[in-house]
């Protein structure tokens, strides 16, 4: 069996097949051109969607950050008052025990009082 490439040479002559040749490779170069330019123009739009994509991310880890930054920052607040107002309770119960033993003694030394004769 012969190759169709010969039997197409010995009818039609090496020029004949040249030009056939010619216009097979031309046309192979511009379906290549096509998917080429087709392929960079896929590329940029996936590199503008990853740029879109780096943005996003960068603003939610701003936004993130901004967030993280009230909370520690209301958690300091909070912290700091939560500790101020202890020390206030502490010195308040300090303040009502000692007027509970001023009230106690004095209560027991109006009893001695009374007990004495005195009042």
């Amino acid at each position: 069996m012969e190759s169709v490439f010969l039997v197409v040479l010995q009818k039609w002559g090496p020029a004949a097949v040249s030009v056939l040749l010619i216009f097979v490779v031309s046309f192979l170069i511009r379906e290549i051109k096509k998917y080429s330019d087709a392929e960079k123009n896929h590329i940029a739009g996936l590199h503008k969607d990853i740029s879109k994509m780096r943005e996003d991310v960068n603003n939610s880890l701003n936004s993130f950050g901004e967030r993280l930054s009230k909370v520690e920052h209301d958690y300091v607040k909070n912290d700091m008052f939560y500790r101020e107002l202890s020390g206030w309770r502490s010195e308040i119960n300090k303040l009502s025990d000692q007027i509970n033993s001023n009230h106690t003694m004095l209560i027991q030394n109006i009893l001695q009082f009374v007990r004495k004769g005195e009042l």
